[in-house]
């Protein structure tokens, strides 16, 4: 610029010919005139003009296949390679394939990367783009059997683009609840978002580090990975930053889960609440005018691709049993068996489920998971029978012995101590072959007076009648019958 400016000055300050300051300055002449006669200096743009290439024809072939492999795992894309070979090989891109192998791999190398950053990295302020998604909690009454109402945890899942959005009913706000949740969805509408946005919610981050960085859980990092999604968080105490699903969660409960329903299968009504939720897509988008049905079926196309293994929602931990050998977890005590008292054993913690494992990780005990604190150990007594038919007192004092039916607790009580233990031993295989009812029909139908007695009564209504055996007897000879002689007292 310095030198556009000499010639400039020399014209008009100076006074110089053009011939004058060519001779000086030493540019050409044209040179000389085109800057001395230019009236505009605004800075001008010169975009680069697209040369045409023999590519042209097959670029939309290309992008399509990388737009779809682009939603696979990175094992499952083609190279650049398989590509040129798939041209090859087809008859009709081979007669538009004029170009070389090496420029196929630069433009899919390059336009991978333009694909990229147009999927993950683009965004606009105030705008909501194609396959994101918005993740948060939120409360809901339900209804018990018992018909006691209690809240339990509402996480729903808005797509803001299509402004789609769909619910499950959890029992508490837990990492196993949110993954097992959003991979119920996730399922339910055939793909993965591309982003999913989430508050600071612990069941995810674990705390707030420098910078904005988040520690994150190893169940929720795990299951990110599983399913290739990116996961961003808003700032602390901004919930507007997700205004989607914080209008989602409202909506969803003002007309789906009001008033509180009544549940009796959570798994069931799960299912019937992802059907709602999409047959609520059948209204028209109150801004774009068409029906969000529409919308988010374009949505649906963009989606990452589910993995082809499902993720196994658990969380496995050590804890040490007591001397009652019941083990610990989020205060609630649960049963192992008799003889791992004062051992530490492995726990699989899943949504609904609590598994006890040993050190090689067979199944111990399982049970039901429990919410909220609960006074009462929770005891699975069919590894414990065989422990309290030895000790006959201890039987007659312990939970297990009040869920057996009346009438067996009537003659058990009745039973002398040597006949009570006798008569524990042989309910044993009985109760754990499930045949309790059958022990109940004897006892009410048949005089028993002793062990011996119910034992006799119980197998002849148990057992099938034996047919008798068949004896085949050997063929006898065959018999001469006997005449007297009579002659010789005929002769007298």
């Amino acid at each position: 610029m310095e030198k556009q400016t000499y010639l400039s000055n020399l014209s008009q300050y100076e006074g110089l010919s053009l011939r004058e300051i060519s001779r000086r300055s030493g540019h050409h002449f044209d040179t000389v005139k085109k800057y001395v006669d230019r009236e505009d200096w605004n800075e001008s743009y010169c975009p680069r003009k697209e040369r045409g290439s023999l590519l042209d024809p097959l670029k939309p072939v290309i992008d399509e296949w990388i737009t779809e492999d682009l939603k696979r795992q990175r094992k499952y894309r083609r190279t650049a390679t398989k590509i040129f070979n798939d041209l090859s090989r087809d008859e009709e891109h081979s007669k538009l394939l004029l170009v070389g192998k090496q420029t196929i791999i630069n433009y899919v190398s390059r336009r991978k990367k333009e694909l990229n950053r147009q999927t993950y990295q683009t965004a606009m302020f105030g705008l909501h783009s194609i396959g994101w998604a918005q993740v948060d909690f939120g409360e809901a009454l339900v209804t018990e059997i018992n018909g006691t109402e209690v809240k339990m945890s509402e996480l729903v899942v808005s797509f803001p683009w299509s402004n789609a959005g769909f619910a499950q009913i959890c029992p508490f706000e837990t990492k196993e609840c949110l993954c097992e949740g959003l991979q119920r969805i996730f399922e339910f509408i055939g793909g993965v978002p591309l982003r999913i946005l989430f508050d600071n919610m612990s069941s995810a981050v674990v705390h707030i580090e420098e910078h904005g960085k988040r520690k994150l859980t190893e169940m929720f990092m795990r299951f990110t990975m599983h399913h290739r999604f990116q996961a961003q968080f808003c700032n602390p105490d901004s919930p507007h930053e997700k205004g989607n699903v914080e209008n989602k969660v409202g909506y969803l409960r003002r007309n789906y889960l009001l008033p509180p329903p009544a549940i009796e299968d959570l798994d069931a009504f799960n299912k019937g609440l992802l059907d709602t939720c999409m047959d609520d897509l059948k209204r028209e988008h109150y801004v774009k005018g068409e029906l969000i049905s529409n919308l988010f079926a374009a949505e649906q196309e963009v989606l990452i691709s589910l993995p082809r293994e499902r993720f196994r929602v658990f969380t496995l931990e050590k804890a040490k049993t007591d001397k009652y050998s019941f083990i610990q977890f989020d205060g609630n005590r649960y049963s192992t068996a008799p003889e791992y008292a004062n051992q530490e054993l492995w726990l699989e913690i899943g949504t609904s489920e609590l598994r006890v494992l040993n050190e090689k990780y067979e199944q111990i005990a399982a049970h039901e998971r429990k919410y909220g604190r609960k006074f009462e150990p929770v005891i699975n007594f069919d590894n414990y029978i065989g422990a309290l038919c030895r000790k006959p007192r201890a039987f007659l004092s312990s939970p297990y012995f009040l869920t057996l039916p009346q009438t067996i607790q009537n003659h058990l009580k009745s039973c002398q101590y040597a006949d009570l233990k006798k008569m524990l031993l042989t309910l044993v295989p009985i109760i754990r072959e499930g045949k309790i009812p059958e022990a109940e029909s004897v006892l009410e139908l048949a005089s028993i007076r002793n062990t011996d007695d119910f034992i006799l009564a119980f197998r002849a209504l148990t057992e099938e009648p034996r047919d008798l055996q068949v004896v085949d007897a050997a063929q006898m000879p065959p018999q001469v019958p006997y005449l007297p002689k009579l002659d010789v007292y005929t002769a007298l």
